[in-house]
């Protein structure tokens, strides 16, 4: 590839520096910096070294919501020797930008998880920005994970690899090398605030909101439900309305008047009386985006709130075009779900509301307790960039999250403890799922499953039996839960145990 020279002018600082030596002295090496401690200027740093190698690079980010405000940063520094590739671009665009990089034109490849396929020579550099998001994860086959094939890609190919955020894997932490960064740029003070009421938007939170605007300052809204409310219950029966195709409750979308699952986006009319028993007395439970963004349109009908969820945001221009009014100060309060919290640079934004966190952390899930905490600090982390800032938490568990707070590697350091001999980083684990359209079919399947696993060696069954979410699009869905020390013991079990109906994921970020 032809080398030449590039001066970006990226001044870095002392800790910085530190940081950058430390990261370039390492095969894969993770780069722990909080909010505002300058992360993306260390990932510059080394971008503009590696093309003045002569070499290329790599810029994952775990989903397309990322890439315009990354693209214009990539953009204004390396210019035409940017491309970004993702699966929602055309074919057009990804022809051209194949073109670019055989003539040695493009030197850095950014985007989503199949950045990593796209053939470049010479790659001296990859760099997987927010390393702990999930987005990683593919949700179909083939089940990989962008995080630990470019770490294998490194290895193979003698490029550096870089992780970094904020709130790091625990995985990440315990296997790799890592530099602490806790300097930050902006002269921030942030004040944390627990609140402990019912659900739905209080008084103390609509007292700081009414300040914050008063003030002509931005705030974000964290919930983890779209729509307006998550579920339609029975007062007399106790049952939610459920969707006909999928054992899960449907969500109230007002604008349609319309029930609709979130899982096969079935829809229909929202019912007067309960399916299962006839009552009329119905109540909704679990507030999403759309009814907090109605009553607070209502209660300040001069401020403009806007939702920011996969309901709303389903393209890359409206993607750009909101996020481009709410820095433009045309949009007062965006109200999301978690791409509220997914790496973007809020400029104004005085105060941070969290909604729903006591969900997370209720999940079925070891790692509940870690998703809940990162996404806690990652949200708390838009608010107070620059100038003064307040988070408030509505939670019943915030002696929890008030002793880990300020201190994210305390929390990993405990966590990493509690794990210990039961599940990852230290022991392997994989999913068998199946599902079937016949219940009968489904059943035999697990029965088969389970004879193959009766003489697995160094495997153990941890559980089997219906899935926590029992049916989806009209399948039955049934799942085992396999735990190991060694990965090509869960390997040759997956071999051996091969079925048409069975979908076999390692290393399972989902078990809903």
């Amino acid at each position: 590839m032809q080398r030449f020279r590039i001066d970006c002018d990226i001044a870095l600082s002392a800790k910085q520096q530190q940081a950058y030596d430390f990261v370039r002295s390492h095969e894969t090496a993770l780069l722990f910096g909080d909010t505002g401690s300058g992360k993306t200027e260390i990932y510059m740093k080394l971008l503009e070294d590696v093309i003045n190698e002569g070499k290329s690079a790599i810029f994952l980010m775990p989903e397309i919501s990322l890439t315009p405000q990354m693209q214009k940063r990539l953009k204004k520094k390396f210019g035409d020797m940017v491309a970004i590739w993702h699966s929602k671009i055309t074919k057009k665009s990804k022809e051209k930008i194949i073109a670019g990089i055989e003539r040695g034109e493009v030197r850095i490849l950014a985007g989503a998880r199949s950045t990593l396929f796209v053939p470049l020579p010479d790659l001296g550099a990859i760099i997987v920005d927010e390393e702990h998001d999930d987005s990683y994860k593919a949700s179909n086959r083939p089940r990989y994970h962008a995080r630990d094939v470019a770490i294998y890609m490194g290895r193979v190919l003698g490029a550096k690899v870089v992780l970094g955020s904020a709130t790091p894997s625990l995985t990440s932490y315990h296997k790799f090398p890592f530099f602490r960064l806790r300097e930050t740029f902006f002269d921030t003070q942030k004040s944390i605030i627990f609140t402990h009421e019912e659900e739905g938007i209080s008084e103390r939170i609509m007292h700081e909101l009414s300040q914050t605007l008063a003030q002509n300052h931005q705030a974000i809204i964290f919930l983890p439900t779209r729509a307006n409310y998550k579920y339609l219950t029975c007062i007399d029966c106790g049952k939610f309305v459920e969707c006909p195709f999928c054992s899960v409750g449907m969500s109230i979308h007002r604008e349609r008047n319309a029930l609709r699952c979130h899982y096969c986006n079935y829809m229909q009319r929202i019912p007067s009386e309960c399916p299962a028993c006839g009552g009329r007395h119905l109540k909704t439970n679990r507030m999403g985006t759309a009814q907090v963004v109605m009553e607070l349109s209502e209660k300040f009908p001069e401020k403009r709130f806007v939702k920011f969820d996969r309901d709303e945001v389903t393209t890359q221009t409206k993607l750009k075009k909101i996020l481009k009014a709410f820095n433009d100060h045309e949009i007062d309060v965006l109200v999301g779900t978690q791409m509220l919290s997914k790496g973007h640079d809020y400029h104004d934004v005085r105060l941070a509301v969290v909604f729903g966190i006591d969900t997370i952390l209720a999940q079925a899930d070891f790692r509940a307790r870690e998703r809940a905490m990162s996404l806690l600090l990652q949200v708390a982390g838009r608010s107070g960039r620059k100038g003064e800032g307040k988070v408030i938490v509505q939670t019943a568990n915030a002696e929890f999250f008030a002793h880990y707070i300020d201190d994210y590697e305390k929390f990993l350091k405990e966590e990493l403890a509690s794990r210990e001999g039961l599940y990852p980083p230290f022991r392997k684990l994989m999913k068998f799922m199946i599902a079937h359209k016949s219940k009968a079919k489904a059943l035999e399947i697990l029965e088969r499953l389970q004879v193959c696993l009766s003489d697995a060696q160094d495997v153990e069954v941890v559980g089997f039996g219906e899935a926590p979410v029992a049916r989806i699009a009209g399948k039955f869905r049934f799942q085992v839960l396999l735990r190991s020390d060694s990965a090509k013991a869960l390997l040759q079990i997956a071999h051996k145990c091969r079925c048409k109906d069975v979908e076999v994921d390692i290393d399972p970020v989902q078990f809903s």
